[in-house]
C-alpha cells in the first residue's frame, strides 16, 4: 500500500524501530473522536509490532520521534508542527473531512521527527489515524472479521506528504436493517447481553464497534437498526452520546421520519397512525424527538410512510395521498424551524421517494430546494430513479439508497451477500455521474456477511474516481492481498468473481423458484437437466469447482488467517454451492424417480445432505469459529421462508433383478425399445458443438453389464462396455476427419440385461473456411455479447467491455458514459455492435437479447436497444419495466438476473448475415444474444455459445 517500510529510516520517521518506540500525541482539548482514533492507533501499532506507543496529551518529554494526531485549530501540537511542515493549511481547512499525513523533521524542540496527522475537522483527523493503521497492516475488519494484523518488527513512515480527501460523497454510511436474524440476537445474547435488560436491543457497546468500523472505512453516517424486535436507537440514552463521541451522523430510514422509530416508539394509545385524522398527536410525537436531538449532528428524514415498511395511510387516491404528504412535509419543516436556532434551510434533511412514495412524488410533491432527494434502487441492486436535469440543480442535491441485503418482493436475500461488485460499481458510479453525490446509504442488513461489498461501496463513496479507475477484479485482488496476503490474492479474487457470476444467474435464496407476499412453496428449478450438456449439472459442477478452489486456498493459508477467510469467503461459497445442490439434486431425484432410475435415491440423499451441510456450516460459524464470538450472528433460514426448508425429494423402490434403462440428451423420458422414430441426440456441428451424453442406468436392484456399439468409425464414445450399479453417463463425440463431406447419420446401440436400445447420431456437413463468427446449431445461434465481430462508437456513446458479470461469461458489454442524450430509432449516430452469424434456413427468426436488468435514468428517459439483420427492417425494444415491486416483469428480471427482449425478423437467404445492435439510451448492459430459428427456448440461460473455433 506504500507509505510504510520496515527498513532503516533514511529520512523517514520511525514509529517502531530497533529499541525505539514513538509516542502518540493527541491534545486534551481536541475532539473526543481524535482521542479515540489516536488511542486505537496505539493499539494497532501494538497489534502489528508487539510494542505499544505511549498516548499522551503533553508535548513535554516526547520520545525522539512521535505521531502528532489532531484537528487543525483544536490541537496545539498540530498547530506547532504545521509551522515546520509543507502543508497548505488554508487549502486543508477549506475541505470537508480531509487530512494530511506528513513526515516532518525537527518540528519541535527536542523532537527529531514526527508523523503529522492533521485533519481539517474531527472526522478528517479520525480518518487520518485509521488510514495510518491500515497502512501499517491492520485491516478495517480486524475485529469484525477477525483479520489478523500483518506482523512487523519495525514500522517506519517513508518521507513525504500524503494528502487525502475531500470525499466524493458528502454523507456516506450504512443502514442496519433486517437485524432480527443476526445483529440483534448476537448483540443482545452474545456480545452485550447486559444491555438487553427488558428486551433485546442493540446498545452502546455494539454501536461503539460499529462506529469504529465506519470510521475505519471512512464513512460518517448511520441509519440505526429499527425492526420490531429491536429496541429503538433512542431507547438507549448512551447511543446518541456514543455517536457524537465517534463523530457519526445519525439519520433514520425512509419510514422513520423525524428520528422516530415508529414500530417501537409509537403508542397505539395515542391513536391511529394517520395524519389525516390524528395530525396533532403525530406532530407532538415528532416535536419531542426533534427538540431532544436538535443539538446533535443529525440528518432528518422528511415525509411519512406506514408504521413500518408500508404505504402512508390517509389518502383514497394518489392525488389525495400526494396532498396529504405535502401537508406532512410542510408541517415538518415548520417543526424543524421552531426547534433549532438556525434557519431550517441549514438543517440537513433528506426525502426518500422509496417504493410507492416515488409514484406519489411523481404526482407532484413540492420538496424544498435545500432538501436532499435520496433516490432508491429497486432493492435488488439496480437503481430505479435518478435526478432529472432540473433536479440536479437543487441546492440540497441528491443521494442514493442502495441495497446489498433485502427483505421483500419478489423474494428476500437476507442470508448470503451476493450483489456483484461490478454491478455495485456500475450503478453507484452512474448515480454519481447523474448528480447523486450528497448522501449514500447502503442497506447492509447485519453487516456480516456483506463485509466485502460494503467496503467496496464505501470506497466508491470516499473516492469515486480512484475506485472506478480500476476494475472490480483489480479491487478484489488488492483487497484479498490486504486480508490474506499476496500469495493467494489472485486466486481469491478469481473465485469470488465466479461466485458473483453464479449468484447473478440465480441467488442462493432464489433457488427455490418461490416468492414472498404471499409466501409460496418451492417450485421446479428452470435449469434444464436434459439439454445443453445437462445445464443443471453444469451449475452444480461449477460450484463444486469453486468450493474446491476455495478450500485449497483455505488449507494453504497460515492457520491464523483461516477464520477470516471462512467468514469473508468460504462460508458463502460453501453455502451457495450447497443451496444449488439441495434444489438441483432434489429436482433430479424427482425426474429420475419418474424415469425409473434407481439413482433417484442417491440424488435424494445428496439433496438432504446439502441441506444438513448448510445447517452444519452455520452452526460452525456461530458456535465454534473464533471460540463462539459470533454466536447468533448468522441464520441459515431468515424469516423461516419455505426456500430454507428441507428439500422435497423423491425415492424409488427398485424392481427385482437386473433392468437396464437408457436416456439421451434432449429428452426427459427414457428410450423405449418400441419407438417408431429412432430417438436422436442433438445434431453435432463441426467446430462448435461439445460432446453429447447418453445415460445408462439401472432400474432394478442388481448391477447391469452393458455395452455400447457405434455404427460408424466417426462416432466416438468415451466407454464401450462396463457394469453399471446405478448410472453411467456416456459422452458421445464426433471425429470430424472421418465424417463424409455431405455429413452423416449413424447410431449408438446400448445392450444389457436382455434389452437393446439405439440412439441416432447426426453430424452436419463439415464447413469450409467460415465467413461468420457464429453459426446456427440445433436451431439457434448463441453469442456472448462481448465477443462482437465489430463495434462502432456513437456520437454520443461508446461500447465498452464491462465487469458486471454475465450469467454465462464473466463479462458483459455496456454503453458508456452512464449519462448521455438518447438517440432516435434509425439514427446512424447510435453506438453499434455487429455480429457475423451464419443461418442455415430462411423464414422468421427470433432475436433474443439478454440484458442486465438495469433501469432507465428517470421517468423521463427510457432504456432501449434497436436490432436489425443486414440493415433490414429494425425493431426497437425497451427493457425498462415499471419498476414497482408489484410489476411481474420486474420481478422476473431481478430473480433471473436478466431483462430479456425478443424481436422477430425475416430471413430470405441461408448464408452469412450481420446482426446489428444499436444502443439508444444510456445504462444499457448487454449479456447474451440468441437467434432462434425454431422458436424453442429450452434452457434457463439459453444455449451455449455457438462461436466458430478457428
Amino acid at each position: 500500500m506504500g507509505m510504510i517500510t520496515d527498513g532503516p529510516p533514511d529520512g523517514g520517521v520511525p514509529i517502531v524501530y530497533e529499541d525505539a518506540v514513538a509516542d502518540i500525541y493527541v491534545a486534551e482539548g481536541d475532539h473526543e473522536v481524535a482521542r479515540i482514533a489516536a488511542t486505537d492507533l496505539g493499539d494497532d501499532v501494538e497489534r502489528v509490532t508487539g510494542r505499544r506507543p505511549a498516548v499522551t496529551g503533553s508535548l513535554d518529554d516526547l520520545a525522539s520521534s512521535a505521531v502528532i494526531v489532531g484537528t487543525v485549530g483544536r490541537s496545539e501540537g498540530v498547530e506547532r508542527c504545521l509551522r515546520a511542515s509543507d502543508v497548505d493549511v488554508a487549502t486543508l481547512t477549506d475541505e470537508r473531512e480531509s487530512f494530511v499525513i506528513e513526515t516532518v523533521e525537527e518540528p519541535l524542540p527536542g523532537l527529531e521527527s514526527c508523523v503529522l496527522i492533521a485533519g481539517s475537522d474531527r472526522r478528517g483527523t479520525a480518518y487520518g489515524a485509521y488510514e495510518l493503521s491500515e497502512r501499517i497492516g491492520v485491516s478495517p475488519w480486524y475485529w469484525w472479521a477477525d483479520v489478523p494484523p500483518e506482523k512487523r518488527d519495525a514500522v517506519v513512515v517513508e518521507s513525504g506528504t500524503y494528502e487525502f480527501g475531500p470525499p466524493s460523497v458528502t454523507h456516506r454510511g450504512i443502514f442496519l436493517n433486517d437485524e432480527d436474524f443476526g445483529l440483534r440476537p448476537w448483540a443482545s445474547e452474545t456480545f452485550a447481553p447486559a444491555e438487553a435488560d427488558d428486551r433485546p436491543g442493540i446498545g452502546p457497546t455494539t454501536y461503539e464497534r460499529i462506529f469504529e468500523l465506519l470510521l475505519r472505512l471512512k464513512a460518517n453516517t448511520v441509519w440505526p437498526a429499527m425492526h420490531p424486535g429491536t429496541k429503538a436507537f433512542y431507547r438507549y440514552p448512551e447511543n446518541s452520546a456514543v455517536a457524537d463521541d465517534y463523530a457519526i451522523i445519525v439519520g433514520t430510514s425512509h419510514c422513520e421520519p423525524m428520528h422516530r422509530n415508529n414500530v417501537d416508539e409509537w403508542n397505539d394509545a395515542d391513536g391511529e397512525w394517520n395524519y389525516a385524522t390524528n395530525r396533532e398527536r403525530i406532530l407532538a410525537y415528532w416535536r419531542s424527538r426533534v427538540e431532544a436531538v436538535a443539538d446533535s449532528e443529525n440528518v432528518f428524514t422528511l415525509g411519512m410512510r406506514g408504521i413500518h415498511d408500508a404505504g402512508m395511510p390517509g389518502g383514497e387516491t394518489r392525488a389525495e395521498t400526494a396532498e396529504l404528504l405535502q401537508r406532512v412535509i410542510d408541517d415538518q419543516r415548520r417543526l424543524l424551524d421552531e426547534a433549532h436556532d438556525r434557519p431550517v434551510e441549514e438543517i440537513p434533511q433528506v426525502f426518500c421517494p422509496y417504493k410507492e412514495v416515488l409514484d406519489v412524488y411523481r404526482e407532484g410533491i413540492d420538496v424544498p430546494e435545500d432538501v436532499c432527494l435520496l433516490w432508491p434502487d429497486d432493492n435488488h441492486g439496480y437503481v430505479r430513479e435518478l435526478p432529472t436535469d432540473t433536479e440536479q440543480q437543487r441546492e440540497g442535491g441528491s443521494g442514493l439508497y442502495y441495497h446489498l441485503s433485502y427483505w421483500g418482493r419478489p423474494h428476500d436475500y437476507l442470508w448470503l451477500s451476493s450483489v456483484p461488485l461490478g454491478l455495485v460499481r456500475s450503478e453507484l458510479t452512474k448515480a454519481y455521474d447523474a448528480g447523486a453525490r450528497d448522501y449514500w446509504v447502503v442497506n447492509v442488513g447485519d453487516i456480516k456477511p456483506t463485509e466485502t461489498e460494503l467496503e467496496f461501496a464505501l470506497d466508491l463513496a470516499w473516492d469515486v474516481e480512484a475506485t472506478r479507475s480500476v476494475s472490480s477484479a483489480e479491487w478484489l485482488r488488492d483487497w484479498a492481498a490486504r486480508e490474506f496476503g499476496e500469495t493467494h490474492a489472485d486466486d481469491i479474487a478469481e473465485l469470488l468473481a465466479e461466485y458473483y457470476r453464479l449468484a447473478l444467474a440465480r441467488k442462493p435464496e432464489h433457488m427455490g423458484w418461490s416468492s414472498v407476499y404471499p409466501d409460496t412453496p418451492p417450485d421446479e428449478p428452470a435449469f434444464s437437466f436434459v439439454r445443453e450438456g445437462d445445464e443443471a449439472r453444469r451449475r452444480v459442477d461449477a460450484f463444486e469447482r469453486l468450493v474446491e478452489r476455495a478450500e485449497a486456498v483455505s488449507e494453504a493459508l497460515p492457520p491464523e488467517r483461516r477464520p477470516s477467510f471462512y467468514q469473508l469467503v468460504l462460508y458463502q461459497v460453501r453455502c451457495a454451492a450447497a443451496m444449488a445442490e439441495k434444489y438441483l439434486h432434489a429436482a433430479r431425484s424427482r425426474l429420475y424417480a419418474g424415469q425409473g432410475r434407481t439413482s433417484a435415491n442417491r440424488y435424494a440423499d445428496l439433496a438432504e445432505r446439502a441441506h444438513r451441510r448448510i445447517e452444519g456450516e452455520t452452526r460452525y460459524y456461530n458456535e465454534i469459529l473464533a471460540d463462539g464470538k459470533w454466536e447468533g450472528m448468522l441464520s441459515h433460514r431468515p424469516r423461516d421462508l419455505p426456500v430454507f426448508d428441507a428439500p422435497a425429494t423423491a425415492n424409488l423402490t427398485p424392481r427385482e433383478g437386473a433392468a437396464l434403462g437408457v436416456a439421451a440428451e434432449g429428452r426427459r423420458t427414457p428410450i423405449r425399445g418400441d419407438e417408431r422414430t429412432l430417438p436422436a441426440l442433438p445434431t453435432f456441428d463441426p467446430g462448435v458443438d461439445p460432446d453429447r451424453f447418453v445415460d445408462v442406468f439401472t432400474r432394478g436392484d442388481d448391477p447391469v453389464e452393458w455395452s455400447a456399439t457405434p455404427s460408424d468409425e466417426w462416432i466416438d464414445v468415451d466407454a464401450t462396455e462396463g457394469v453399471v450399479e446405478d448410472e453411467r453417463r456416456l459422452w458421445v463425440g464426433v471425429d470430424w476427419d472421418a465424417v463424409p463431406d455431405q455429413g452423416a447419420t449413424g447410431d449408438v446401440t446400448i445392450e444389457g440385461a436382455g434389452v437393446e436400445k439405439t440412439v441416432r447420431v447426426d453430424a452436419a456437413a463439415p464447413r469450409g473456411d467460415p465467413c461468420s463468427d457464429f453459426v446456427e446449431t440445433n436451431g439457434a445461434v448463441a453469442i456472448e455479447a462481448e465477443r462482437y465481430s465489430s463495434a462502432r462508437d456513437g456520437d454520443p456513446g461508446v461500447w465498452t467491455r464491462c465487469d458486471v458479470p454475465g450469467r454465462v461469461s464473466g463479462t458483459t458489454v455496456a454503453v458508456e458514459p452512464s449519462i448521455f442524450s438518447s438517440h432516435d430509432p434509425g439514427s446512424d449516430d447510435a453506438p453499434l455492435l455487429e455480429y457475423d452469424i451464419e443461418l442455415s434456413a430462411t423464414g422468421s427468426v427470433d432475436v433474443e437479447v439478454q440484458c442486465i436488468p438495469t433501469q432507465a435514468l428517470n421517468e423521463r428517459r427510457d432504456l432501449r436497444y434497436e436490432v436489425a439483420i443486414d440493415g433490414g427492417e429494425s425493431a426497437v425494444v425497451s427493457i425498462d419495466p415499471d419498476g414497482g415491486e408489484h410489476d411481474p416483469q420486474w420481478q422476473a428480471n431481478v430473480l433471473r438476473g436478466a431483462a430479456i427482449g425478443t424481436t422477430t425478423h425475416e430471413i430470405e437467404t441461408a448464408r452469412t448475415h450481420t446482426l446489428q445492435l444499436h444502443a439508444l439510451d444510456p445504462g444499457l448492459i448487454v449479456d447474451r444474444i440468441v437467434v432462434y430459428t425454431d422458436g424453442e427456448r429450452k434452457t434457463y440461460l439459453g444455449p451455449r455459445e455457438s462461436a466458430i473455433e478457428r
